[in-house]
């Protein structure tokens, strides 16, 4: 039982808890772990990738990406669309199906780039009303 305990202490002790002095009630001498974190010093990142269509395989990055989720991709498909438009065609399909899954968007701008964001981020698809 003293073993489990200490492997426990350890394992709290190594994610930042502290220990503190037990609570004297009769001979209990075990001492206590405190549950509070330590401040947290590594922030959330979310990057903007720049991601080049050459020929079909180069989708396989932007799914990695995606399914990070942490990552929004704008995507340069024009060197492959010059090439050959079936392969655009099957990879945008290929991204629009692993995106649309994980509940997120793809979107076009202009002719030659596309924006692939994950559930998180929304991109907004039209005009902005007037007033």
């Amino acid at each position: 039982m003293r073993e489990r305990i200490k492997k426990l202490k350890e394992k709290f002790a190594s994610k930042g808890f502290k220990e503190i002095e037990p609570i004297s009630e009769g001979n209990n001498n075990e001492g206590y772990i405190e549950l509070t974190e330590k401040p947290a010093t590594k922030q959330a990142n979310i990057y903007i990738r720049y991601c080049v269509l050459d020929e079909f395989s180069d989708v396989k990055p932007v799914l990695d990406f995606m399914r990070e989720g942490y990552s929004i991709c704008i995507v340069k498909i024009k060197p492959l669309k010059e090439k050959d438009i079936n392969e655009l065609k099957r990879a945008i399909t290929k991204i629009k199906r692993v995106v649309d899954v994980m509940g997120g968007d793809v979107v076009g701008m202009d002719e030659d780039y596309l924006i692939v964001s994950p559930n998180f981020v929304k991109v907004f698809k039209g005009t902005p009303a007037k007033t």
